[in-house]
Parts: C-alpha cells; structure tokens; sequence
C-alpha cells in the first residue's frame, strides 16, 4: 500500500535573488505540501540543497518547518549554508549518518518524535548577509496515512515513559495516559502542535558566535540575554526549574579557520562534560559536521561531501539546573561569527 512508502512531503526550489535578511515563505500548495482531509503524515528527515554562487556558498542562513500554519522556530532551526548545512542531501551524507526528526511509525514516545500535520506542510527560509543569487532546494520526506490506517501502525502511545542519563545518573519520568491514536489524536502525539503537557518535541539548532571569545580560554556562553547569539531561536544556554528539560544526543562545530578555537563541550550544573571537554581545533575536530573538508579531503576545491552532527556516546540530561554549550579559545581570541556550533535531543515541556 503506497501510505506505507517513504515519500517525499514537500519539495521547494527557490529561484531569482533573495534579498539580505529577507523570508522566503512558500505556500503549503507551492511545496506540494497539502494532505486530504482523511490523511495524517509525519515528517522523518529533510535535505537542503544549498544555494552557491560560482562555486562560492551563499547565505541560506536558517530554514524552519511550519505545521499546519504554525512555526516550529523553537524547536527545529537547520543551517542551510553550504559549509554548515545541518540536513544534506541523503545521497551525500559521508558514512550514511542521517539526522531523523525521530522514529517513523513508532508508538515509543520518546523515539516517535517525527514532526506531525494534519492538514499542510511548509517552511520559510531566512537569507543572510549578503543575500541569495543562487537556486536552493529543500525537501522533507516521509509519510502519509489515511486516517483509518492509524490505529493499524500506531495503535496506542505508550505513556508513561522515561528519559534516562546513564552519564550523570539522573532519571525524568513522563507521567502521561496512553494516548489511542486516530485522526483527531494524531497533533497530540510527541512532534504535534497540540500536545497536552507534557510536551514532547525533536530538538535541533545552531549559533554563531556573535561576538569574539575573550583571548583567554574563558567560557563562551551561546546564551541570548547576554547578546552572544542573534536571536532566541540560537540560544544554546538553558536555565531550566523541573518543569522543562532537553536531552542532548548530539553536539557539532565547526572551527574557524585561523585556528584559534580550542575545546567544545557541555557545562551541566557547574560541571564540564566531558571533563576536560572536546579538543576541536581546525586541523583535529571530532565535532567537525557540515562539508568533510578539511578532513576527508584538504584540497580544494571542497569536495561535496558531509558529516552529519556528530552523537555523543552518551546523552546527557538537562533538568531542573543550568546546562549550556561552552567553547573555550586557545589564548588568542576567535573573531565574532568564525564559529557555529549545532545541536541535536528532545525537548521536554512539563508546563504549558
């Protein structure tokens, strides 16, 4: 049966000049994004064909998916910029490590994160400095059920459940009823828009170092308030009650090129993780994602190739304390807006 094969959801081409700090918004029909009304689908993963000019990248600086007339901005950020694209084309993913939105066809709440609509699908896209000149393309893939399929592949959400951080010992229970998944269920589901609390979405995002680290292998904070990212949507500093929690899976950076980057990791409650942190230096970066090079291949030009954010070996949780990405400089200072970090978990909301 054709509901049971991945498809593609929506596909946009972008084509002309996008003007600097301008959205490009589509419409749900100009991305092919429409559902029938006995239909429900779920989003598994995108690929963004970044927009170049001669061979120079250009700045698709952010794409966000918006359900069924709602911007998942605070939740799903993607980097579509050629160096740091955060969702590459499937086809050229360096070792197949493809970022999903969660599990398809899952009722684990915790793995069934999948982004999920009712009626329409679509995404507005943010050109940066500079401005676009070049043809970009974004798809999302995934799929679609008729509504009285539903109960077949899902059947019931297995609440309640928990999220478990073997690294720091700590556990966060969900306390939920299972839900029956139908059609006027399906947007309550983990990845819906209408889920009662507590919430349960996929989690992925990037910043840019606003401003230069401080020349002396200080914390770089990626922290909003204190104007060290553009805006709320890169916040990477998390000051969270019991009430909201995210478990990180992934982290990724990509050094400026000068070299004067030095180590990345989390800073949980006071604590680094891991200890010492990361050594992500230009030329030795276990964090690297985006294009391979300098890597895989050191010459140029950069060979079209990507790794995907890379996973920890552990998730960690953030819960009920402070936890935050930290960058620290070699003792010479990194220029504003020479790094861009990303992240990957599931965001948890226990209020409304």
């Amino acid at each position: 049966m054709e509901h049971y094969e991945l498809r593609v959801l929506a596909d946009y081409t972008h084509t002309g000049a996008q003007a600097a700090n301008t959205w490009a918004k589509p419409t749900p029909r100009t991305v092919v994004g429409e559902l029938e009304r006995d239909e429900r689908a779920e989003v598994v993963f995108a690929e963004i064909f970044a927009p170049v000019d001669g061979g120079a990248e250009e700045a698709l600086k952010k794409v966000i998916p918006v359900l069924d007339g709602e911007r998942y901005g605070e939740y799903v950020s993607l980097s579509g910029i050629l160096s740091s694209v955060m969702a590459p084309p499937k086809r050229s993913i360096w070792g197949a490590k493809l970022y999903s939105f969660g599990t398809p066809m899952s009722n684990n709440p915790l793995l069934s994160t999948t982004l999920k609509y009712s009626e329409s699908i679509t995404f507005e896209c943010l050109a940066g400095v500079g401005g676009i000149t070049g043809d970009y393309r974004i798809r999302l893939w995934g799929y679609v059920y008729k509504v009285d399929e539903l109960p077949l592949v899902f059947a019931t959400m297995l609440f309640p459940a928990a999220l478990v951080d073997k690294a720091r010992g700590r556990t966060l229970p969900i306390s939920k009823a299972p839900i029956v998944v139908n059609g006027d269920t399906w947007k309550t589901l983990p990845g819906g828009k209408d889920q009662s609390i507590p919430k349960i979405n996929p989690f992925i995002r990037f910043a840019y170092n606003k401003v230069a680290t401080d020349g002396m292998q200080g914390d770089y904070q990626f922290r909003y308030e204190i104007g060290n990212v553009d805006d709320s949507d890169e916040n990477l500093f998390f000051d969270f009650s019991e009430l909201n929690a995210l478990l990180v899976e992934s982290v990724g950076i990509r050094a400026d090129a000068i070299g004067r980057l030095a180590k990345t990791g989390l800073k949980i409650a006071g604590d680094y993780h891991p200890k010492g942190l990361f050594p992500t230096t230009y030329a030795d970066n276990p964090l690297h994602f985006g294009l391979v090079y300098p890597f895989i291949h050191p010459g140029l030009p950069e060979l079209p190739f990507y790794y995907a954010i890379p996973k920890l070996e552990r998730p960690y949780l953030i819960w009920g304390e402070i936890g935050m990405v930290v960058v620290k400089d070699s003792g010479l200072a990194v220029a504003a807006n020479d790094l861009i970090v990303a992240l990957t978990g599931t965001r948890i909301e226990l209020k409304g």
